[in-house]
């Protein structure tokens, strides 16, 4: 399977998120919500490379960018000791910057696209770091964050949740985007019924 460079970027996210989760001790949930919102920022692209889009391609791209400016990204879910991660990422694929801010608002969708019983609680104990913030993408830029469950099986009586996509609100006022983990998934949340999601954060340049 090709991955694209947004969506190896967000593997890369996931799996850093991951391995610091297997390194934690304890699961309570962070508590950076209540956080102060540092002063805002600008992310921009970074600089060309030999392996940069063409103008031509970058043309194609913003004809195919949502009405919103920014276009939503799934990464593979990495997977350790009965936890999951998956990166998400927001590409301003648009001519304007972007205001981004504080925890991606998600919903994890069925295989028919229905909207599942699933708790999102903002913060993780995965990743005590990431503080939420305000920021802003310039055209080309990129934010990224995690989103982060347990294949946890308690209770013989519940039935199993398995996600097949995530539908994504960039912003409010903007139009959710759907999509499904870059390996197809399934977001197999046992019986948890809850998924926890990171701040997003402009991603750093390589």
């Amino acid at each position: 399977m090709r991955m694209t460079r947004g969506a190896s970027r967000g593997r890369l996210r996931a799996g850093a998120v991951l391995a610091a989760a297997v390194l934690a001790v304890g699961g309570c949930d962070d508590e950076t919500g209540d956080a102060p919102l540092p002063e805002r920022v600008t992310a921009s692209p970074g600089s060309a490379s030999p392996g940069s889009a063409s103008p031509g391609s970058r043309a194609a791209e913003e004809a195919d960018c949502p009405a919103s400016g920014v276009r939503v990204g799934t990464g593979m879910t990495e997977a350790a000791m009965g936890l999951r991660a998956m990166g998400l990422t927001l590409h301003n694929c648009g001519t304007r910057p972007f205001e981004v801010s504080g925890y991606p608002v998600l919903d994890v969708l069925g295989e028919e696209r229905e909207k599942l019983d699933v708790t999102v609680v903002r913060g993780s104990d995965v990743d005590t770091t990431t503080k939420p913030s305000v920021f802003v993408l310039a055209p080309g830029a990129r934010a990224t964050a995690s989103v982060v469950w347990r294949n946890t099986v308690t209770r013989t009586d519940v039935v199993a949740t398995n996600g097949a996509y995530v539908r994504v609100t960039p912003a409010p006022g903007a139009a959710a985007q759907t999509a499904a983990p870059q390996d197809g998934g399934p977001l197999d949340l046992g019986n948890t019924g809850r998924v926890e999601v990171t701040p997003w954060r402009p991603e750093r340049a390589p």
